[in-house]
């Protein structure tokens, strides 16, 4: 009867955290250790959780890579950090972040980026990008061809 309290308390919990937002089996499985669950609880916990598609890593890791690339203008570096301390597994994150980078469009990102820093010169947006995580190459392309067209 305790056991089984126990197990309802966590589905509770862990409810109520998935509720606020998409969140890793990680995020959960220590979450729910700092509220005391013991581990087999929360093991079970999180097996029930996967069978019912309730907790994915795969669809966390996607809808975090995309909100971070499109709306936080966090280049994929970043992203992939901010993955593995989730506990994303490598294999994963390396899915995800191609598959995100292959379905938007980073110029546009870029030109939006651009338009909230306008005061800055092209140097600092060129640094300030690289820093949030995108590659020299990409970044020098696409601000020289976003800065052609403008010209044009």
């Amino acid at each position: 009867m305790e056991k089984e309290k126990n197990l309802e308390n966590a589905r509770k919990d862990a409810l109520r955290l998935l509720n606020l937002r998409a969140r890793s089996e990680l995020e959960i499985f220590n979450r729910l250790k700092e509220k005391g669950y013991d581990q087999n609880t929360v093991n079970a916990l999180i097996s029930e959780f996967k069978s019912k598609g309730l907790l994915d890593d795969f669809k966390f890791a996607k809808l975090y890579a995309s909100d971070q690339i499109e709306i936080k203008f966090k280049g994929p570096k970043y992203v992939e950090y901010e993955l593995k301390e989730f506990g994303i597994d490598k294999e994963i994150i390396a899915k995800v972040i191609d598959e995100v980078l292959n379905g938007i469009d980073l110029k546009e990102i870029f030109k939006r980026f651009k338009t909230a820093h306008q005061r800055d010169s092209e140097d600092k947006l060129f640094q300030k990008l690289v820093n949030r995580g995108f590659d020299t190459y990409t970044v020098k392309r696409l601000l020289r061809e976003i800065s052609k067209e403008m010209e044009a």
